[in-house]
Formats: C-alpha cells, sequence, structure tokens
C-alpha cells in the first residue's frame, strides 16, 4: 500500500509541535505497513542533515527547494487558501500519481491542498487540518497576542475541506468547527504515539526538577513570561524546585534573566524528560492540539497543565485542567513533593494517556487500516 503525503514543513527534526505531528502520523502509517512518498514543499528551507534524515526514514523522498515570495498575502487583513501554496508541488504529485499506484493521498495543512484538485477518482482524499485558520488572527488577539503565521476566512477555508473525501481535525472542538463549513466528512485523529512511560529519576537531589520544553513561537513565549511572572511572586518556590527549560524558546528575548537553567535545543526530548520530576504546560489561548502535552503524557511524566493546553486530550484530574497560570502555580506550591504525591500524578497522566490514544488507535483502525487487514488478509 502506497501513500502520497504533502507537507510544507520538513518532518525532521520534531523540534516543533507541527514536525512532530507530521512526522508520528506517517511513521505509524509506515509502522502499519504502507510506503510513504514524502512531498516537502520547500516553505521552511532544509539542511543537507535533515534532507538525509528524510531520505532515511521515508521509503520516498522528493523535495521543492525554497524560493523566494511564497508567502504572500493577496487581502490586507487575511490570506486567501492558496497564498502559501507551491505549484511545484502539484507537478511531482502529478508525477508520482502517473508513475506509482498510489492508495491514499493526504495533504498536511488547509493552505497546502492545493493538488487534491487534480487526484484521479478513486483515490482516498484526506486533508490534515492541524489547526483552524479561519479568523485565527482573531482568537490571537482576544488571548493577548499579536496575529503571526497564516490564517484565512471561513469562505476560504472551506474551498480546501471540499477538496477532500475526509477531513482530518485534531481534536473534536475543531472537528465540530469544520462540520459546519464543509458537508465533507469530517474524522478527529489526535496526536498518536506509542506508549513510552520513563522510571523515575534515580539522582539523589535536594530540590526536584521542573520542565517546560517548548518551541519558539509567539503562544508559547507568552505562556513563558506568564509563568515567570508568576513564579515571581512565590520565591519560596525555588527553595523546593530547580525550574528547567529547553527547547529553541531558549533563544527568545522572553527567556533572558530569568531563573531557569536553560538547556537550549536539546537532540533527545527523552533524555530531557527522563530527567524532569514534574513538567509543566502553562499554556494559553491558541487553537489545534498542544503536543508537547501529548508527548509528556506519553513519557508518563507527571504533568501540570492549564486547561487550555489540554484541550482535545480528556482528563477528569484538575491537575491537568488549571484556568490560568496562576492557579497553576499554586498547584506546584501545594502539590505534596513526597514519593507518594508524585507517583499519584504519574499515575494520573499515564491513566489519561492510555484512554486518549486507543481513541487514537481507532480511528486509525478505521481510516488506514493495517496492511494485512486492507488486502483482506488476517488483523
Amino acid at each position: 500500500m502506497q501513500i502520497l503525503v504533502t507537507s510544507p514543513i520538513p518532518s525532521h527534526p520534531q523540534n516543533h509541535g507541527n514536525r512532530a505531528r507530521v512526522f508520528s502520523l506517517c511513521k505509524t502509517l509506515q509502522d502499519r505497513g504502507y510506503s510513504i512518498h514524502f512531498v516537502y514543499g520547500g516553505l521552511e528551507g532544509l539542511s543537507e542533515e535533515q534532507e538525509l534524515a528524510m531520505r532515511n526514514c521515508w521509503e520516498h523522498v522528493y523535495i521543492v527547494h525554497p524560493q523566494k515570495g511564497v508567502r504572500k498575502q493577496s487581502r490586507r487583513n487575511h490570506h486567501l487558501i492558496d497564498d502559501w501554496y507551491v505549484p511545484e508541488v502539484s507537478d511531482i504529485t502529478a508525477r508520482i500519481l502517473k508513475i506509482w499506484k498510489i492508495d491514499y493521498c493526504l495533504a498536511n495543512y488547509v493552505w497546502f491542498s492545493r493538488w487534491l484538485d487534480d487526484v484521479p477518482p478513486g483515490i482516498p482524499k484526506y486533508l490534515d487540518t492541524h489547526d483552524m485558520f479561519a479568523d485565527r488572527h482573531k482568537r490571537l488577539k482576544a488571548d493577548g497576542m499579536e496575529p503571526s503565521w497564516y490564517n484565512t476566512t471561513k469562505r476560504e477555508e472551506a474551498k480546501a475541506l471540499k477538496r477532500a473525501d475526509c477531513v482530518l481535525a485534531i481534536q473534536s472542538t475543531e472537528a465540530s468547527f469544520f462540520e459546519r463549513l464543509s458537508k465533507t466528512a469530517v474524522r478527529t485523529l489526535g496526536h498518536y504515539v506509542p506508549a513510552n512511560y520513563l522510571p523515575k529519576p534515580t539522582a539523589s537531589r535536594e530540590k526536584l526538577k521542573v520542565g517546560y520544553l517548548a518551541s519558539n513561537n509567539p503562544i508559547n513565549q507568552h505562556a513563558l513570561s506568564e509563568l515567570v511572572k508568576e513564579l515571581n511572586k512565590e520565591p519560596i518556590l525555588h527553595e523546593r524546585f530547580t525550574f528547567e527549560l529547553a527547547g529553541a524558546i531558549c533563544g527568545s528575548s522572553v527567556a533572558e534573566d530569568i531563573p531557569f537553567t536553560k538547556h537550549g535545543f536539546v537532540e533527545s526530548a527523552e533524555s530531557f524528560y527522563a530527567d524532569m520530576d514534574i513538567i509543566l504546560n502553562p499554556n494559553l489561548g491558541g487553537t489545534g492540539l498542544k503536543i508537547k502535552s501529548v508527548e509528556a503524557l506519553a513519557y508518563g511524566k507527571p504533568l501540570l497543565a492549564t486547561s487550555d493546553a489540554m484541550i482535545g486530550i480528556p482528563s477528569p484530574y484538575n491537575l491537568h485542567q488549571h484556568a490560568n497560570v496562576a492557579a497553576l502555580v499554586q498547584s506546584l506550591k501545594t502539590l505534596d513533593s513526597s514519593d507518594s504525591g508524585i507517583s499519584e500524578l504519574e499515575a494520573a497522566s499515564q491513566e489519561v494517556f492510555g484512554a486518549y490514544q486507543k481513541t487514537q488507535l481507532d480511528t486509525l483502525d478505521e481510516l488506514f487500516p493495517m496492511e494485512s487487514s486492507a488486502k483482506g488478509g488476517e488483523a
């Protein structure tokens, strides 16, 4: 079984949530017996190391090299749906469809879906949305952030949805939104990753390590700024915990002169998480799914999160559902940091992830059956 996948962003390295999403879905399909034809649209550039990593991972890799003027904005306050599309992607996908017997087509992002219009009848067409982009700038302003990246209108986004046979929403709230925009079938497919529960840190230390790993985007910068502000109100916390920051966000202006140990870009997120006693996700606002929440849960780490950080990840636990960063910091302050207290929070994370993972696996089984099942063999 062959799957043709297009993405405006590279799949390697997985140092941003959207890259992690692209990689995990393709890797899951690959593990289920499918061969990946990965077309990279060149929106973010590509180093030799990145290209080598992708070629070593996927069966077939096709690359559009970056071009000037791709990120245009045709309207004063919004983008048209194909403003960021790279026409060379259509040329490549047309050649692939002529040469190979492609069984599924999968486009990442509504604004990179133009090629789906040219897919011959009979081949299922999926659109992995990642996020809602209609009126995105308004939502960011409402959350206290300056608009950035791509935003469009409901009418324009609906054009992209109609190109697919099935739209993949990354969480249920967005699925409902897409269902209102178009008659195209919509399914919710979150971020599926295998469980990889890490053992507790064995190092003996006076203070517990509290970690936050994030990419350097405005939403994460805003969250970090609020976290630092609230931590500064509780200096006593520094007597119990050390605060550890990792990822590209370490290079932001927000990360300057803060009482965190800064690790910068880490080659292995697993190694960082393995050394942490508690993980924080102080996310505020935004849309989509917070991949770093899923990752923390997949590693089985004790997680303190805001409700915004857990949208699309059902959890009955209050420590996963803080109304704001101030409440999160207060929970950290009152958290029983004994072994039993940390263990209870760890168990909660693993319970939540187990249920979440099963839901995603059920959807994958329906949309992308194991290759043996697709051929009529034993499952």
